[in-house]
This record gives structure tokens, C-alpha cells and sequence, in this order.
């Protein structure tokens, strides 16, 4: 497919497919073949063992859903080790892509609620709770005591702030309320 477009997070997969479905975008990808490390052994191998397909929901492009099929690669070593291909766009058991999760943990900062947010983003309000806590738990920073806040409180009809004497307004208008009687 030639496009002159890079989508974010996917910079660096080749997209085999594209098309429009139901009001969705689904965009058919997979990572270039190269040899990999296995995880047991540490060895080279470019045994390629079988391919799978992840639905893994993404970016929206011009406002519309959209879905990445990735045709997972699995290799399989020598050692009898069968693994996944390293890849930029996806953790290990995600079903949304890392640029994804990225926008949501911005989103839901900012959002109103977590409710709003979760419907922009089509998830439920859980994973957009879950997404907060993720990103507050990275920027909160534990501290010894609690600062100190002071209150003032003072009557309004009786006090007076900075030279505004609350209580006159109220004085003239109980004199002109007593007075219309």
C-alpha cells in the first residue's frame, strides 16, 4: 500500500490492508521479518513457528474507531521455546495499542470525568480508572505531613475584610425594610 501518511505508532510496522467497516477503520499490519532472541536460550532465530491475529484498538484517524489487525509472528528456537516477535506497538496480553493507552492516561487527567472520557475513547469507565491510577501513581510523590491550611472564618454581618464593611449593606437594608412597613 503506498501512502504519504505515518500514523502515530505505527512508524515502523509495514499496513497490508485498509478499510472502512461499519464506521470503523480496520488497518492490517504486521512487523517486517527479522531474526529474534529467544527468551529461554538466549539464541538468534528467524524460524518463524506460526502467525496470529490481534485485535488491538487504537488511535481514532479522522474521528472514527479504528482497529489494528496484527499478524502476529511466532517463532519457534531450537531449544523447543515458541515465542512472540518484539513489537512497538502493543504489550504482552493488551488489547489497545501503546499510543492508545498513552492518549487515554493524557485524556483522563484532563477530563471531566471518567465517564465522559471512557465513552470518547470507547472503553468502559474501569479501564479509564485504571488508566488514571497508572499515571497518578508515577506522579504522586510521598511526603512526611500533611501542610498546614489556615481558615479564617469570620461572622459576615459583623466583620469587616480589606475596608468592606459586610455588615452595613445588611444594616441598610433591614432600616429600608423596617421603613416600607
Amino acid at each position: 500500500m503506498h501512502s504519504n501518511m505515518t500514523l502515530p505508532g505505527l512508524e515502523s510496522v509495514s499496513i497490508k490492508k485498509v478499510e472502512e467497516v461499519e464506521g470503523a477503520y480496520h488497518i492490517e499490519v504486521e512487523m517486517p521479518r527479522q531474526a529474534q532472541t529467544c527468551p529461554a536460550c538466549g539464541n538468534q532465530t528467524s524460524r518463524v513457528h506460526d502467525y496470529r491475529i490481534q485485535k488491538i484498538q487504537h488511535l481514532k484517524v479522522f474521528e472514527r474507531t479504528t482497529y489494528l489487525f496484527y499478524r502476529k509472528r511466532r517463532y519457534a528456537c531450537s531449544c523447543g521455546k515458541r515465542f512472540a516477535e518484539a513489537n512497538p506497538m502493543v504489550d504482552r496480553y493488551q488489547r489497545h495499542s501503546k499510543e492508545w493507552n498513552q492518549a487515554l492516561g493524557l485524556r483522563v487527567i484532563q477530563g471531566m470525568n471518567f465517564k465522559d472520557t471512557a465513552a470518547q475513547f470507547r472503553t468502559s469507565q474501569a479501564t479509564a480508572i485504571r488508566r488514571f491510577d497508572q499515571v497518578a501513581t508515577t506522579e504522586l510523590q510521598e511526603v512526611e505531613e500533611l501542610p498546614v491550611i489556615k481558615l479564617m472564618l469570620f461572622e459576615r454581618s459583623e466583620q469587616s475584610v480589606d475596608g468592606l464593611d459586610f455588615g452595613k449593606k445588611k444594616r441598610e437594608n433591614e432600616t429600608n425594610d423596617s421603613s416600607t412597613k
